[in-house]
C-alpha cells in the first residue's frame, strides 16, 4: 500500500541524506510519489504541456537534460533547440541536445527547488509516467536564464497544488505473435530509404517497435546478448 504524503515526509525527515531513488525503493514507493509529497514545499505541480514545455525551455538557455533507468544514466548539457511537437511525438534537434519524446508516456510533472548543504538552490523540472517512474528531468545550470525559467514554471503551473499523486501499474506489453501481415512488414521494411520512415511503418501496420524487430526476420534484425551493451560502449 502506498504511503500518504504526510507519512512520506515524516520518513524522509528521518533519512534526509538518502538518495531519492534509494529512499523510494526502500519504502516501496515511486520516485514520483516522493516528489509529489512535497508539493507546496519547494515543489510545484506542472501541467504536462509538451509544446509549452519544450518551446519554453528553448528560451532558458543552457541546461542539463537527464534520462535514466536502473541500468544507465544519460546526461547532456546544452540548449533545447529546433523544437517540434505533436500529440504523438516531440523532437529536439539542437547541436548538443537531440531528443525523441513520446508525450503519451508523460503523466506527472513538477518544478523542484532544493537547497544543498552549501546553501545553493538547485532547480529542476521532473517528469514521471503513470507508475511514478521518472521519464525525463531538466536541471538548471549556472548559465541558465533563471528569469525565463521562472516564467516557464509559472506558465506551466497546474491549478491543483495538493500534495500527492495517484500511481497506476506500468502497462505491460505482451509481444505479438507472428501477424498475418508479416509479408507486408518485410516488404515495407525493404522499401525504407530513411530511418525516420520506420515510425510510419509501425503506425500503418499497427505494430510495436520491438515486435517489428522480433518478427521481421534475422536477415534484417537479430538479437544480441545482453553484455553487448557494455561491449559497444
Amino acid at each position: 500500500m502506498s504511503l500518504t504524503p504526510e507519512s512520506i515526509r515524516h520518513k524522509r525527515a528521518e533519512q534526509p541524506d538518502t538518495r531519492e531513488r534509494d529512499f523510494a525503493v526502500q519504502y516501496g514507493i515511486s520516485e514520483g510519489e516522493l516528489v509529489a509529497a512535497y508539493v507546496g514545499q519547494g515543489k510545484t505541480r506542472l501541467r504536462v504541456d509538451m509544446k509549452g514545455l519544450l518551446n519554453g525551455l528553448e528560451g532558458v538557455g543552457e541546461v542539463l537534460a537527464l534520462t535514466r533507468n536502473d541500468s544507465a544514466v544519460h546526461e547532456k548539457s546544452g540548449v533545447y533547440e529546433n523544437v517540434s511537437a505533436s500529440d504523438h511525438v516531440a523532437i529536439v534537434l539542437g547541436d548538443d541536445i537531440d531528443l525523441r519524446i513520446f508525450p503519451q508516456r508523460w503523466a506527472h510533472g513538477f518544478a523542484v527547488e532544493k537547497t544543498d548543504k552549501e546553501g545553493a538552490v538547485r532547480r529542476s523540472l521532473q517528469f514521471f509516467d503513470v507508475a511514478g517512474e521518472a521519464v525525463h528531468k531538466v536541471h538548471a545550470k549556472p548559465a541558465t536564464d533563471l528569469d525565463a525559467w521562472a516564467r516557464l514554471v509559472a506558465a506551466l503551473q497546474a491549478e491543483d497544488q495538493t500534495p500527492g499523486i495517484v500511481v497506476q501499474p506500468a502497462p505491460v506489453h505482451e509481444p505479438a505473435g507472428a501477424p498475418a501481415g508479416i509479408a507486408d512488414l518485410r516488404r515495407e521494411w525493404a522499401a525504407m530509404t530513411d530511418t525516420h520512415q520506420f515510425v510510419g511503418l509501425l503506425r500503418r501496420l499497427n505494430l510495436k517497435r520491438l515486435d517489428a524487430l522480433r518478427l521481421v526476420g534475422e536477415d534484417y534484425a537479430w538479437p544480441l546478448a545482453g553484455e553487448a551493451v557494455a561491449s559497444v560502449l
